[in-house]
């Protein structure tokens, strides 16, 4: 058989292979160039190596390279110890509120980490809101900008989606073990920690290293909070914005380190999980115990007060967007001049907020319901795992890197991008089709071959079928990742900061500019950070009640 006539009988494989093009023109292509610039010494002729040494020799790369590491670290442990144990009561034993504590965690997974701390600046900044009254009490309080206002506000950003993925790990064991356990003499506690928790090592190393890579991949936190502590993301930033015309270097040979930090983790999980079986031979699912009355009520207080600190940012924003604001600092009488301000003078950022992601959006659902469709039903060879690697290569890759990666290719002739808003939804498009991919995936394994085939049998095309069959049947899936791929581009920060332009300004800008203390409009940002979280919640929460089992942003 021809490669025609194998097209002609399979127009899947040409669909597969546009899509192989179009994958590696876009993620794998700024990735090379990104690997050559690194490469390249001072002159731009010669290659050498020492661009990477001096990120282990010079003072000021190697300070920000530990301190990524020491950051991330550190606050995927301290997420980790808050979100797991109180994770595990709400999975393992009945517990008011547990649909409303699901609920607001999943909320508070789609929170943007720089929101956190642009709230937690105005409130316990030198200047904010409680400072001072804490100086008064005599309390020895200067600022929370630093490297613990980073690790605050990293912990509690990520607390959510740690708290998600234990809740499930724990919810979803099988029980039995755990009572076989108990019968042969071992308390429950001891049956818990021998059985329970091991056997839900594998959502917990899932959640970790999510927690990880993010922390390791933020810009805005700590370049909002951080002060003076230099980390690799913050760096990157700067050394392209003040080398590009000179010597990218620095910039590309840290990016490639920050792929091989992500990478590494990456492996270091999967070599934890290798060799060992999770596999449990029973079904039933676990039945939630009583707790004694005075436990309950410590739970239950302990997981109101996390979940407090979680949305203190967000109520302290709100409660900010209706002060008066006079040389930026805030005071009464209550007003809604702010949010005049903002639809009468200032609502373009709004506006080209949601035409960018609703752009991206639509293309990363479309291009990510073919790739999901060719990885679960099509088996090739070696086309079907190389689109499903170049698919998420994009989530290993952090903000900045992308867009330095994507200013390299499109900042030269026959196409030049750069400081359009095609750059943007670009950038959007390839960070967040993994969202979108992925969802599609989860429905499609749902989704039985035979009803597909019964259309072709009909004479229906394979577009056809796609269209009025398959979609139909996974619109909840869909639905999800587009929730998810829209709320998670409306929030972009790092990428954004640096393709951006003057008529591209974005609310997570404008909301960035007011917290580095550009243009002295806090009240403005206020009431735009408000629109950005009425945005993000609204839908993430009416989705989530329409299409319960679809597991949006957990």
């Amino acid at each position: 058989m021809t490669f025609a006539e194998r097209l002609r009988r399979d127009p899947w494989l040409l669909v597969a292979m546009t899509l192989g093009v179009v994958l590696l023109l876009l993620v794998l292509v700024p990735q090379l160039w990104i690997v050559r610039s690194s490469l390249l010494a001072a002159d731009g002729q010669s290659f050498t190596l020492d661009n990477f040494l001096r990120y282990l020799t010079a003072v000021r790369y190697r300070t920000a390279l530990l301190n990524s590491v020491a950051l991330a670290i550190i606050t995927t442990l301290l997420a980790m110890v808050v979100a797991v144990p109180l994770a595990f009561f709400h999975a393992r034993y009945r517990l008011p509120g547990h649909d409303m504590v699901l609920t607001l965690a999943t909320l508070a997974t789609a929170s943007p980490p720089f929101l956190g701390a642009y709230a937690w600046i105005m409130l316990l900044g030198f200047n904010g809101i409680l400072s001072p009254s804490l100086r008064a009490l005599g309390l020895p309080w200067h600022s929370i900008v630093g490297f613990h206002g980073i690790v605050w506000v990293g912990v509690w950003g990520a607390f959510g989606l740690a708290f998600l993925f234990a809740h499930d790990s724990f919810a979803s064991l099988d029980p039995d073990l755990e009572e076989a356990a108990e019968s042969t003499g071992a308390s429950r506690w001891r049956a818990h920690l021998d059985i329970a928790l091991p056997l839900a090592a594998p959502g917990l190393l899932t959640a970790a290293y999510l927690v990880l890579t993010g922390v390791l991949a933020d810009f805005g936190t700590p370049r909002i909070i951080g002060g003076p502590v230099s980390v690799l993301p913050v760096l990157l930033y700067h050394e392209f914005l003040s080398e590009g015309g000179v010597n990218p270097g620095m910039a590309s040979a840290g990016s490639l380190i920050s792929i091989g930090l992500a990478t590494g983790t990456l492996m270091l999980q999967r070599l934890i999980l290798a060799g060992r079986s999770y596999v449990m031979s029973g079904t039933r699912r676990v039945a939630p115990r009583e707790l004694p009355r005075w436990a309950t009520v410590v739970v239950t207080g302990v997981t109101a007060l996390a979940f407090l600190i979680v949305f203190v940012p967000h109520l302290v924003i709100a409660f900010s967007s209706f002060l008066s604001w006079r040389a930026d600092i805030p005071g009464l009488p209550f007003t809604f001049d702010n949010y005049r301000a903002l639809a009468l003078r200032s609502s373009a950022p709004v506006f080209v907020s949601y035409a960018l992601s609703a752009i991206s959006t639509l293309i990363a659902v479309v291009v990510g319901t073919l790739l999901a469709y060719v990885a679960v039903r099509r088996s090739y060879t070696l086309l079907s795992p190389a689109l499903q690697a170049l698919t998420m290569i994009p989530y290993l890759i952090p903000g900045t890197v992308l867009a330095i990666g994507l200013i390299v290719v499109f900042n030269r002739e026959p196409i030049r991008l750069t400081g359009t808003w095609m750059i943007l939804v670009l950038a959007y498009f390839i960070r967040k089709v993994p969202y979108a991919t992925k969802s599609a995936e989860a429905s499609l394994y749902q989704v039985h071959e035979n009803l597909e085939e019964a259309a072709l049998s009909v004479g229906a095309t394979p577009a056809q079928v796609l269209r009025d069959v398959t979609s139909r049947l996974i619109l909840p899936g869909l639905v999800s990742g587009a929730t998810l791929t829209f709320l998670m581009t409306l929030t972009e920060l790092s990428s954004t900061l640096m393709l951006y332009g003057a008529a591209t300004t974005t609310m997570s800008i404008v909301i960035y500019q007011a917290a580095m203390g550009m243009g002295g409009q806090f009240g403005l940002a206020a009431s735009t950070a408000v629109v950005m979280m009425v945005s993000v919640y609204v839908p993430l929460y009416l989705v989530r009640k329409r299409f319960p089992s679809t597991g949006v942003a957990a």
